[in-house]
């Protein structure tokens, strides 16, 4: 396997080169660039485009500097986070920019590093978070309370039997130190023929959370589609329905203000041939819209 996908392999890649309406005259924004599949596409389909890159882990960043090395003289790579991208525009002198993209969720490099603390099958502290800079999901359970939590593991994973989990959590929280054992309570908490989807939901809804994931996204896009030229576009690669939803109230809202057009009237999805290779892209939902004449 190549080295950019040990990293994270592109979701939708043929597609969003399509989508994103490149040209040589134009700029354009990466703000999960992860391991610069979609970047890389995108530089070498173009001779003069100039890319933003934005991450706000430092491994992704250290890693596509890497990557596009051949292309550094047009591509600015920022470790930030995408909310900031009006601040990062106006740093490099960029007013506006002619195609956005968001591919979310957490990368392959993050679920398979243990000592990233992502997934229930691979035992590592357990910290959980996309940047250095926010606090641990350790810290975080030490210091949140059983209700709180239970909302947690309802509103963002639809978690069976999500008060007993929290509590249980809540119970435990302070020799909860490691993934293996939070799977522990988790197992201790769940019927057997239930336990990998829950195991699944379990560890997701708290990601998201301590994360802000949806909170971030909300701002995000508001700032990205103000930082967007006429005529350019934004494409969102989503992966669970949380995320769908709030991108897709947002471009309606938009949409009903005339403001912008959605340019696919489904949800655009990896084929069978793109899901036999990366399995982790079944849930995949790429919405594109492109910002009206002013």
């Amino acid at each position: 396997m190549a080295r950019q996908q040990v990293f994270h392999q592109p979701v939708l890649l043929n597609e969003v080169v399509h989508w994103m309406n490149l040209r040589d005259d134009g700029v354009y924004c990466d703000c999960t660039v992860g391991g610069a599949g979609h970047l890389l596409a995108m530089l070498r389909r173009t001779r003069q485009a100039r890319f933003i890159a934005i991450d706000c882990d430092p491994a992704a960043v250290a890693y596509s500097r890497h990557v596009i090395a051949d292309y550094r003289h047009r591509c600015f790579i920022f470790e930030n986070n995408f909310i900031n991208l009006d601040l990062i525009l106006n740093q490099i002198n960029i007013p506006k920019v002619d195609g956005i993209l968001f591919d979310l969720g957490v990368s392959y490099h993050q679920l398979t590093t243990p000592e990233r603390g992502f997934s229930f099958e691979r035992n590592g502290e357990l910290l959980m978070r996309m940047s250095p800079k926010i606090p641990s999901l350790r810290a975080r359970l030490c210091k949140t309370g059983q209700e709180e939590l239970a909302g947690v593991l309802r509103e963002y994973g639809d978690v069976r039997n999500y008060k007993k989990i929290a509590r249980m959590i809540f119970e435990r929280r302070d020799v909860i130190a490691t993934t293996l054992d939070l799977r522990r309570v988790i197992e201790e908490a769940v019927p057997r023929r239930f336990l990998k989807k829950n195991l699944h939901k379990v560890f997701q809804s708290l990601r998201i959370w301590i994360n802000d994931e949806l909170g971030q996204l909300k701002e995000g896009l508001a700032i990205a589609f103000h930082s967007l030229d006429s005529e350019g576009r934004i494409l969102v690669i989503s992966y669970h329905s949380g995320e769908d939803r709030i991108v897709k109230r947002f471009f309606r809202a938009l949409k009903d203000k005339h403001r912008l057009r959605i340019l696919n009237k489904k949800v655009i999805r990896p084929s069978a041939s793109d899901i036999d290779k990366n399995p982790s892209a079944r849930s995949a939902r790429l919405r594109v819209i492109e910002r009206c004449v002013s």
